[in-house]
């Protein structure tokens, strides 16, 4: 009892809050989520740890729909993406986890700030749709998540959503990627030696309050319209990526 008394704490309240909104962005666009939770949770705890914690989250959350999306995925449009993805990632744990904390923030700061801007200007990519530019899309993603604990997932959704595909199987694709990445991540993390008992203890939580969000998101994404819901989640993502530049 005195141990779990002592899990508790201002930070791990306000983590939980956090997750409702990440899990009701997630929840209606399918991706997303860990890019609004990550900053919160680095200020909240420090880099590594708010990233390791809320990768657990987000598999705990989405895990029916990964399953799902790993059976109907068009592999040859994610396998590249996805296995390019988890080298890149691999290394780039090791600069993540050895490199000053401060540092990591900063560029976690630019690096939302960029990547939300590319998706506020509604980019994708337009260029030609082969094993090259899968590989490349793949590797840069996987670093910038691996490297700096930014989710760079949103960056392979650009690419998926530029296929030929239908509209179900882009969300699959996103989503089966999204499941390898997390893998590859909560492995090469544990290899690290970064989870612990308290921390998978935080995991579990803080995704009660994400898979709620998750069921929400879900619902909204019924209801709500596209550009409405897509301009609340901008202002939230730029707010949090100036938030780490001058904390």
């Amino acid at each position: 009892m005195e141990y779990l008394e002592g899990l508790f704490s201002l930070s791990l309240l306000m983590a939980a809050l956090v997750a409702l909104p990440s899990g009701i962005i997630q929840g209606y666009a399918g991706f997303g989520g860990a890019l609004v939770a990550v900053p919160f949770f680095a200020i909240l705890f420090d880099p590594v740890s708010g990233f390791a914690i809320i990768l657990i989250v987000v598999l705990f959350g989405q895990g029916a729909h990964f399953l799902n999306a790993i059976q109907r995925v068009e592999w040859v449009e994610v396998g590249p993406v996805a296995t390019a993805s988890a080298l890149t990632m691999t290394i780039g744990i090791f600069f993540l986890v050895t490199t000053d904390p401060m540092f990591i923030r900063k560029c976690m700061g630019i690096i939302i700030f960029v990547i939300t801007f590319l998706m506020a200007i509604n980019w994708n990519y337009t260029g030609k749709r082969g094993l090259v530019s899968k590989l490349f899309t793949g590797g840069f993603s996987g670093a910038i998540t691996g490297g700096f604990g930014v989710p760079g997932f949103p960056l392979q959704v650009m690419f998926f959503h530029n296929s030929s595909s239908t509209a179900e199987i882009k969300r699959l694709n996103v989503l089966a990627a999204l499941a390898c990445g997390l893998a590859v991540a909560i492995t090469g993390l544990f290899f690290q030696n970064i989870y612990n008992q308290d921390m998978l203890l935080r995991a579990g939580i803080i995704a009660p309050t994400f898979i709620l969000g998750v069921k929400l998101g879900e619902y909204i994404f019924k209801i709500a319209p596209v550009n409405w819901f897509k301009k609340v989640t901008y202002f939230i993502l730029f707010l949090t990526s100036i938030m780490l530049l001058v904390t």
